[in-house]
């Protein structure tokens, strides 16, 4: 009798030690390379965590972890797929070989505005061409950068001639090859060298996004802004499959409900809208010398960039994919 009771106090004991670890929130690591200031870490992936774990069962919350904290830039899409993060913000083009095709949206011409490199990206992922690229995750959501623009020293660039023999930093390898059909040459610099190296004269000029020139400062060594929407970078937020698969029923609907084309148009109205926030601030200022294209001269740039959609094609392992891609992106931009 003595025993049975020792027995049973002790499996009692088992058992509220148990409950709370029952109970315990499991935090989902959801990572950035981004500060926790920085617009993608704050704006976007904070603000979707914000509004997706109270949608989600206590034991299951999303945790933002910034700042590269997890892993470099180009490290994210294999620390979701190792499962070191359970998702992560992924620039496609950081990873060559990778997504190949997400990459259609760097070909000029084709993204003005994140809302339609998105509608791209989407229509692409909806015609099952991004499957393959893809199949090792779970997608959240696929989204575009606005039209990168030419950011330079001195007085800036008004026509395609203006940038010859000239370095500039380059979002991805065929930025590269783009800025060679203008004459110039890309150099990889990574984000937070790139004011020093403005600064000395390593490069006269970056090819990125305004919320770039505001967040590094840009504007004190770089004073010079070409409207051109030049090329533009593929975005992802990926999720480790076995973390999905883990999930409950009731938790992946729920992620479901707030992922997909919905969430990644949401992401693209809050780019561009901070987007157009930041060029009006800066001409507000008059701090900073943009450079508006009339028709004339936009007709010369389109003419020195019309070999890179065949240049696009040449690099990709699928041609038959690629040109459908290709095809998709063009449609819908009106081409």
């Amino acid at each position: 009798m003595l025993m049975k009771s020792i027995l049973g106090s002790a499996a009692l004991a088992l058992v509220l030690a148990a409950a709370p670890l029952a109970t315990q929130a499991r935090e989902l690591r959801v990572s950035s390379f981004e500060p926790p200031q920085g617009f993608y870490s704050a704006k976007v992936l904070q603000a979707w965590i914000d509004r997706v774990n109270p949608t989600l069962t206590p034991e299951n919350q999303f945790r933002l972890y910034p700042g590269s904290i997890l892993g470099a830039p180009p490290a994210q899409a294999e620390l979701v797929k190792a499962g070191v993060a359970d998702v992560a913000l992924v620039v496609p083009t950081y990873t060559p070989g990778l997504f190949p095709l997400s990459s259609v949206v760097e070909v000029p011409g084709m993204v003005q505005t994140s809302g339609q490199g998105t509608a791209i990206l989407n229509a692409a992922q909806e015609a099952g061409l991004l499957a393959g690229e893809y199949a090792d995750y779970k997608v959240l959501a696929l989204f575009t950068t606005p039209g990168y623009r030419f950011l330079m020293t001195g007085d800036g660039v008004a026509k395609p001639a203006d940038l010859a023999g000239l370095k500039l930093r380059t979002p991805s390898p065929f930025g590269s090859e783009l800025l060679a059909l203008l004459g110039a040459s890309g150099v990889a610099i990574p984000a937070p060298q790139v004011y020093e190296n403005l600064e000395r004269g390593v490069v006269a000029g970056a090819v990125w996004v305004m919320d770039a020139y505001r967040t590094f400062r840009l504007d004190e060594v770089a004073p010079a802004v070409t409207s051109l929407r030049f090329t533009a970078s593929p975005m992802a937020i990926l999720m480790n499959k076995t973390t999905w698969d883990a999930l409950p029923e009731a938790d992946r609907a729920a992620i479901d409900a707030a992922a997909g084309r919905a969430m990644a148009e949401w992401i693209a109205g809050v780019v561009d809208a901070t987007d157009a926030e930041i060029e009006a601030s800066f001409r507000a200022a008059g701090s900073v010398k943009f450079i508006d294209l009339d028709d004339a001269a936009v007709a010369e740039w389109q003419a020195a960039l019309a070999p890179a959609p065949a240049a696009w094609l040449a690099g990709q392992p699928d041609a038959r994919a690629a040109q459908a891609a290709l095809d998709i992106a063009q449609g819908l931009a009106g081409q």
